[in-house]
């Protein structure tokens, strides 16, 4: 039986954490490719499925529970075909009416033997991915709560960092406690390896998103933060300890398993069928286990049963089951049949002829050769027998004559051999020598001489003189003991009755190649044509062959030889041959029948009759088992007590007198052998170690030898194991695809008639189960596929999804009439898959909603989940995301060959996505902005994919939000509106941080406007710019609205505060805060407004390019440059107080003379210093945008213009000193005040600052010439 096991190398070093598949996939298209040339030429086709008109039909699985039903008509299955041995005796129900425990017990029967003595199966090695231990529930609960407790930091032992921590978290939350994990522990597919695995890729792609300190490795933090998993996975000492335990046993479990010791093999198959022990032992004793003799005896007469199963075949009842119906196809078949018994028959003739030992020697191979071992052209050479011959020598007696102190000895020796023994010397009147001595030979009738020896003085006689002698001639029949033997006197006795005897003991070792020796009459073949005595010899030439040779006295060749290859022997009875006058050799008669003719034997004795017969019928491999006649039952009492404790154990076992012994062919071998591999894939499948469906070698190697012994035909077994395996799959556990594909593949190369093990003929039956299971097969893939995220959750394990894959397109090219291997092409199976992958996504989307639905009703502590619309929509599109990108991940590479597959998988997930989004939309409000929420969420992932990016889905989700973010532009400007008018009215005009309060809120509400349009990254180019204008002109509506009603109050204010002449006059506070609302609304309209294009370096002042936002940026710059000029204008009363005052010492005033006699007064001066000090430090005191270097240099500019305004209308040196001097002092208050301000004098030297100074010092030089003229 091929398996794929055979192609792999046993590799215990196995990484299941690399990327290629480590679950013992195998290339069965490539293995399969030459099977044309080793099958002995070009195959022929006539009998494929297409000309049976195999086409692929509608097919379903049914209900849980794995039940199977088809719909569409297929083939009626004809009748059973030979080699299947479904006879009308032999169904399986037949074994069954005698309970299913009695049909068990002749199946293990049939085990029990292919256990014994195996000669045609190979030991294999077991697959590495069973080497790992298999994740059970309860393994999974502990190891979460190992989790849990470091996440809730109770192994404090355990160093750690947020980084780790949120590693921890994110494989916990996504991984551990998935119920797509635990699926897939409950199928049987998870080990530990592959939590490790997980966690391995979650750590790589958390790592290059982390930003790492300079020189450190990201190899060198995997390996510090693998260290901190595995510390976290021993957990507390007593777990450690429970795990290495479980690891030591599964080693050991191992260890056994890969052994084929027969010892182990029946502990095996006893659990599997359900044999108990004592039963075991009664079945052994009964079946001779034990002997190999007596096994292979077995062999022989099954192969006997068959040959003669074959030659009593019907040609044309053969022809009409078969699927071909070209000429000699029949013929074919037997010769098929013919050629695997030959084949079996050959193998057994390589097992060497040995006594039993612990272990059975077996082939080099499990190739048989083609040459036929051909009995008939042995040789007598060709026969060689070895054996030993054991003397021992006791005493001697009647030496009484010689001297009793004369030394005496005995010499054994036997002709052919040269060297001779001897025994101590001991005195004459004592000689005891009790001296054993071993001969080899090779012939079976040996001559073994003692001759009696006394010490000798003379000097001609060193050795001794000789006093008798005696000649011995054992046989493989005499029996071993001491005798006393009479020697032949060699000297001269007292007298004449005076005798020499030797006590010894003599036997010829039986060989291991000879069954049953003695003498016996024989008569009616040449060159046995006469009537005489001879001694015969049945010599084993190999376990299959055996030969009936006659030796002479000291001959080492036979004389004659005799085959018994075709050969059968019974007892003569009442027809045996008269008149013979040898005593006692008339009567014990018994004939070997050799073709038309026979040979007649005689023995001396009924029983050694029944020895012959029995050990001939062994030998000849006969199904009739000859029945000694009745008559003198003296000598047969042992077999007859034998066959009473026979009949005592098979009562005792409640089995037939007749089911130890029943023809081979009767048996319905492929349906035992269905039971069996069903039985032992349930047993393979609860070891703690994961199988996915791959035997141990000790299973296989018995099926193997199953498989060949019977003469099951691989699509037989090939197909059993596709049924065996799919129904294990069907009912929840995981089975590793490799193992369907490559039974499938060689079931399919038999039927396209490749000989994948060369037979070539195919039977009607078998192209109707083939098309049966490729049904059923075709609907199990397909359902797998459709159940993705159950079947291959995580894509674990790993390689499955991939070797599930490559099975699926084969068996659905096979549907579809292409039975050629695949190629590298595979977009012709890509809408298959795609179809498959659809139904898959509806799957994956309930999980998500059931777990968003779970969750939510454990934090909220209700059923009814969905009150709250919203919050589940963004809830489930999170956790969609999360889904795709983790789909994206895990089946990427699985899926790179399936053109558009992932991405039909994606597309239709999101298309279900979409009835619950319209559902949730439509009643949602427009106001709440959890709705963009989740556009944002869902639109920046399909953005992120190529593939996704203005899909289907992404177009309808574009259509559905559209008409609501223009709704909600509208409504939002409206509500601001609304809110700005009403925060107006309440405002209390104080400066809390940057600006009001009422700003300071529109201000936020409008960069929040602006970044939900920016989020939202509409990817229409046409409609963002849509957007982004329309969330540009209600902003600049919004800021507009904002500085006009600013600038009503501030209005307002500047009329209640007028300045008085009596009192010093200091702006109010809200006059700058007024001032700072409109700086700060052109500010944020820059921000808020500009150009997108626009540098970096220059975002800030830079305008938008749109008109209307510029025309509203100039409104307000003209409205915050009245205001700044309206409150310098009241800030400039005390200066304009101070000229009007001076303006009185003009000479054309009235009043001239007398206030030329006036001085004027410091108090103004004080007032002008106070007034510019408070001011200033009131100006100092804003915190917002106000531009309060622009004031107060506008202020300082328009001081200095009113008095360089009051100087330009004077003619030069026409200024009376009061006025001078005033004027002089009032500019150095306004420079000193300023100045201080500035922190430098540069700033405050202005143009205007320089025309008054140059002024000021002109009136100067004309007083102080004045003075001086009046002084002289």
């Amino acid at each position: 039986m091929l398996h794929p096991s055979d192609t792999e190398s046993d590799d215990s070093g196995h990484d299941d954490s690399s990327g290629s598949d480590s679950t013992g996939e195998v290339d069965v298209d490539v293995l399969f490719a030459g099977l044309d040339k080793s099958g002995g030429g070009q195959a022929s086709r006539t009998g494929t499925l297409e000309r049976s008109g195999m086409s692929a039909t509608s097919r379903s699985i049914g209900a849980p529970g794995g039940e199977q039903q088809h719909s569409g008509t297929l083939p009626r299955a004809p009748a059973a075909p030979p080699q299947q041995h479904q006879l009308q005796n032999a169904s399986m129900a037949e074994l069954e009416s005698n309970g299913g425990h009695g049909q068990m017990l002749e199946l293990y029967v049939l085990v029990a033997r292919c256990i014994a003595f195996p000669f045609t199966a190979q030991a294999r090695n077991s697959m590495s991915r069973t080497r790992h231990l298999k994740l059970t529930e309860s393994d999974l609960l502990q190891y979460r709560g190992q989790f849990e407790a470091f996440l809730k930091g109770e192994m404090t032992s355990i160093k750690s960092d947020d980084a780790f921590d949120k590693a921890i978290l994110c494989y916990y939350d996504n991984f551990l406690i998935s119920k797509r994990l635990l699926s897939l522990v409950l199928s049987g597919g998870c080990t530990f390896a592959d939590l490790r695995k997980v966690f391995q890729n979650y750590v790589e792609r958390f790592l290059k998103n982390l930003p790492l300190m300079e020189r450190v490795a990201h190899d060198h933090v995997l390996a510090i933060w693998m260290s901190k998993y595995e510390a976290i996975c021993r957990g507390n000492e007593d777990m450690e300890t429970m795990r290495r335990d479980s690891l030591a046993l599964l080693r050991e479990r191992q260890s056994v398993d890969d052994s084929v010791a027969p010892d182990h093999l029946y502990k095996v198959f006893q659990i599997i069928l359900g044999i108990p022990q004592r039963e075991h032992h009664l079945l052994s004793k009964e079946l001779q286990l034990d002997n190999a003799d007596e096994q292979a005896t077995v062999i022989r007469r099954e192969l006997r049963h068959r040959l003669t199963y074959l030659a009593a075949c019907d040609i044309k009842g053969i022809a009409r089951t078969l699927l071909s119906q070209e000429p000699n196809m029949a013929q074919d078949y037997l010769a098929e049949q013919h050629s695997h018994i030959t084949k079996l028959r050959n193998t057994l003739n390589q097992m060497p002829v040995s006594k039993k030992t612990d272990t059975l020697k077996r082939p080099k191979s499990n190739v048989i050769a083609d040459d036929v071992f051909d009995p008939s052209t042995v040789n007598k050479s060709d026969i060689s027998i070895s054996t030993n011959v054991s003397l021992t020598v006791r005493q001697a007696r009647g030496i009484e004559f010689l001297a009793p102190d004369k030394p005496v000895f005995c010499v054994m020796e036997m002709d052919g051999y040269q060297t001779k023994k001897a025994t101590a010397q001991y005195p004459a009147s004592r000689p005891i020598w009790d001296t054993f001595a071993t001969f080899p030979t090779t012939t079976p009738l040996p001559h073994v001489r003692i001759k009696l020896m006394a010490d000798s003085k003379g000097i001609l006689d060193a050795d001794g003189r000789q006093i008798a002698k005696l000649t011995l001639q054992p046989t493989l029949c005499q029996a071993d003991g001491d005798r006393w033997y009479k020697m032949t006197a060699t000297v001269s006795l007292p007298d004449k009755n005076h005798s020499i005897e030797v006590q010894a003991s003599v036997s010829l070792e039986k060989a291991d190649n000879i069954k049953i020796s003695g003498w016996l009459y024989c008569i009616g073949r040449d060159p046995w044509k006469k009537w005489k005595k001879h001694y015969f010899v049945l010599v084993q030439m190999t376990t299959y062959a055996f030969a009936l040779c006659t030796f002479r006295d000291k001959q080492q060749t036979p004389s004659e030889v005799m085959t018994l290859t075709g050969c059968t022997v019974d007892y003569c009875g009442d027809d045996g041959l008269r008149g013979f006058s040898e005593e006692g050799f008339t009567e014990f008669q018994f004939q070997v029948q050799i073709s038309e003719s026979s040979v007649v034997f005689c023995s001396s004795s009924r029983s050694q009759m029944e020895q012959w017969v029995y050990q001939l019928a062994r030998a000849t491999g006969q199904t009739y088992r000859p029945q000694a006649p009745q008559g003198n039952a003296k000598g047969a009492t042992l077999t007859r007590a034998q066959g009473k404790t026979a009949s005592n154990a098979l009562r005792e076992l409640e089995l037939d007198e007749h089911s130890l012994s029943r023809d081979i062919t009767s048996y319905n071998h492929a349906s035992m052998y269905a039971t069996l591999l069903k039985k032992t894939l349930e047993n393979r499948l609860q070891d703690p170690a994961s199988s996915m469906g791959w035997l141990t070698p000790g299973q296989q190697f018995l099926l193997d030898e199953y498989q060949a012994r019977y003469c099951l035909r691989g699509f037989t077994t090939h197909l059993a194991m596709i049924r065996a395996l799919m129904a294990r799959a069907s009912s929840g556990t995981y089975i590793d695809a490799s193992l369907l594909q490559f039974s499938f593949t060689f079931c399919l190369a038999h039927i396209q008639g490749q000989r994948p093990d060369n037979y070539h003929s195919v039977t009607k039956q078998e192209q109707a189960e083939f098309l049966e299971v490729l049904g059923s097969l075709h609907d199990l893939l397909r359902l797998q596929l459709e159940g993705l995220s159950h079947s291959f959750p995580f894509c674990l394990p790993d390689g499955g999804l991939k070797s599930t894959l490559r099975l699926f397109s084969r068996v659905t090219t096979t549907c579809d009439g292409n039975y050629e291997p695949l190629g590298t092409d595979l977009s012709k199976l890509s809408t298959e898959v795609c179809n498959c992958l659809r139904k898959a996504a509806l799957l994956c989307y309930k999980d998500v909603v059931e777990d968003v639905e779970a969750h939510m009703a454990e934090v909220e502590c209700t059923e009814d989940v969905r009150t709250d619309t919203l919050e589940f929509l963004v809830n489930l599109s999170e956790e969609c995301i999360d889904q795709m990108g983790q789909s994206q991940v895990d089946y990427a590479k699985a899926f790179g060959d399936y053109e558009g597959a992932l991405e039909a998988f994606e597309e239709s997930f999101w298309s279900f996505y979409e009835v619950d989004l319209g559902m949730i939309v439509q009643t949602a409000s427009v106001e709440n902005g959890k709705v963009f929420q989740v556009f944002e969420q869902v639109n920046t992932y399909l953005l992120s994919h190529e593939a996704l990016r203005d899909g289907k889905f992404h177009s309808h989700l574009l259509g559905v939000f559209m008409p609501l973010v223009a709704s909600y532009l509208d409504v939002m400007s409206v509500s601001l509106e609304k809110e700005m008018v009403l925060a107006i009215a309440h405002e209390t005009w104080r400066q809390e941080q940057s600006s009001v309060k009422c700003a300071e809120d529109l201000f936020v509400k409008l960069r929040g406007l602006h970044r939900f349009v920016q989020r939202l990254a509409w990817p229409e180019p046409l409609f963002a710019d849509h957007l982004e204008k329309r969330v540009q002109r209600a902003i600049s509506d919004l800021l507009l609205s904002l500085c006009h009603r600013t600038l009503k109050y501030f209005e307002q204010l500047i009329a209640r505060q007028a300045p008085r002449a009596e009192a010093l006059y200091i702006a109010p506070r809200p006059c700058w805060v007024a001032i700072d609302v409109v700086s700060a609304s052109i500010e944020e309209g820059a921000l808020l407004c500009m150009d997108n294009d626009a540098d970096d370096a220059t975002v800030v002042k830079q305008v938008t390019s749109v008109e209307y936002g510029a025309n509203i940026r100039l409104s307000l710059l003209s409205m915050q440059e009245g205001m700044i000029n309206a409150v310098s204008e009241l800030l400039n009363f005390t200066v304009v107080d101070i000229l009007n005052k001076l303006s009185l010492h003009d000479p054309a005033n009235v009043v001239f003379s007398l206030l030329n006699k006036i001085r004027t007064s410091r108090v103004d001066l004080d007032d002008l210093s106070l007034s510019i000090e408070h001011n200033l430090q009131s100006l100092q005191e804003c915190t917002g945008a106000t531009p309060v270097a622009e004031v107060v240099m506008t202020w300082y500019d328009s001081l200095l213009a009113l008095i360089n305004e009051w100087l330009e209308k004077r003619p030069r040196q026409s200024l009376k000193f009061p006025q001078f001097d005033t004027l002089q002092g009032a500019l150095e208050v306004i420079v000193h005040r300023f100045v201080v301000y500035f922190n430098t004098e540069q700033d405050a030297r202005t143009t205007l600052l320089t025309a008054v100074e140059e002024r000021l010092r002109l009136e100067q030089s004309a007083h102080e010439l004045a003075a001086t003229v009046k002084s002289m």
